[in-house]
């Protein structure tokens, strides 16, 4: 949950609204954050590691965990029509927190 907390100090430092966080989706997974600054929608995924052993945080999204972030922003705009309109665009974003470090990569899934 640490790593969570610090993403949401960083979105909010940036001017971002928190709009939720671990939004479950089902049994299937959920989204770390959901953070929304004018016109623009951000699906979070936060991750958290003490090293790059095994490629990084941005390894961490496959193709199945892309789905699942995907079926989840989904489910959330489904539930929240205040969301689901042409003015907003959405938007999938990794926080990494490597070594201590915070690594924001913007648009990882499309």
């Amino acid at each position: 949950m640490h790593g969570e907390d610090e993403a949401a100090l960083f979105f909010l430092s940036r001017g971002f609204e928190i709009v939720a966080r671990n939004f479950r989706f089902g049994r299937h997974g959920e989204i770390d954050l959901i953070a929304r600054k004018d016109g623009l929608l951000v699906f979070v995924e936060v991750k958290t590691r003490s090293s790059d052993r095994y490629g990084g945080a941005l390894y961490s999204i496959n193709r199945r965990k892309a789905g699942t972030i995907r079926a989840a922003a989904l489910s959330f705009l489904s539930q929240n029509s205040n969301f689901n309109k042409p003015e907003f665009t959405c938007r999938f974003d990794l926080l990494a927190v490597e070594d201590g470090n915070l690594v924001w990569h913007q648009d990882v899934i499309r």
